[in-house]
């Protein structure tokens, strides 16, 4: 599964440079596509990748564990948490450096619109998503931990990103940097720390 998955950050990471010039015509088809009636529902995806979520569940997890005395769970979960947390850290500086502005701002998609933005302000806040950050981030985690359910926790982060770009939010370039991000960043830390590995 850790194969697998570095292999969808790699070729995640070569689409990278090659969407980008592409951009602009595929927000453009998938804002265009979106019928008005389904509106509620990707208003809805997208909130799955809100940090409260992405960073709260596995701190439940381990807060189970703590209760019920199982301190491997307890473990992984609460460096689980911090493991989200910190791509969304890094996601976070990444903006500040960035300085890209978002599609609905103006000079939308470009980058170091207002350099240095520190700190960025929403209109140039774009690059790269938080939402895809941390919904890859932990779907990434939970893919390690539970594997039989890893399309399903990969397609419900995929759909999280697509929701940004959907709603206007995001650049697919961001988004897709962004599952880069996550992915990268919990891949690594399950590779190195083993208290976020699940017992076998």
């Amino acid at each position: 599964m850790e194969q697998f998955l570095w292999l969808m950050v790699g070729v995640a990471a070569l689409l990278l440079p090659l969407s980008v010039p592409a951009d602009r015509t595929i927000l453009q088809a998938m804002v265009g596509w979106r019928p008005p009636g389904l509106e509620p529902a990707v208003q809805a995806v997208t909130r799955l990748g809100d940090g409260v979520l992405t960073i709260g569940l596995p701190c439940v997890m381990g807060l189970v564990g703590w209760w019920r005395g199982q301190r491997a769970l307890c473990r992984r979960g609460l460096l689980g948490g911090a493991t989200v947390a910190g791509a969304g850290l890094i996601e976070i500086l990444l903006k500040n450096l960035a300085c890209r502005a978002r599609p609905n701002a103006a000079g939308a998609g470009e980058f170091f619109s207002r350099f240095p933005c520190l700190p960025a302000e929403y209109a140039v806040a774009s690059f790269p998503s938080g939402h895809a950050t941390t919904a890859f981030a932990l779907a990434t985690l939970l893919s390690l931990w539970y594997p039989r359910w890893a399309p399903a926790f990969v397609a419900l982060a995929g759909l999280v990103a697509l929701s940004r770009v959907a709603l206007g939010a995001h650049f697919p370039s961001d988004v897709l940097a962004g599952a880069v991000l996550g992915m990268g960043v919990a891949l690594i830390v399950h590779a190195k720390v083993p208290g976020v590995r699940r017992d076998r």
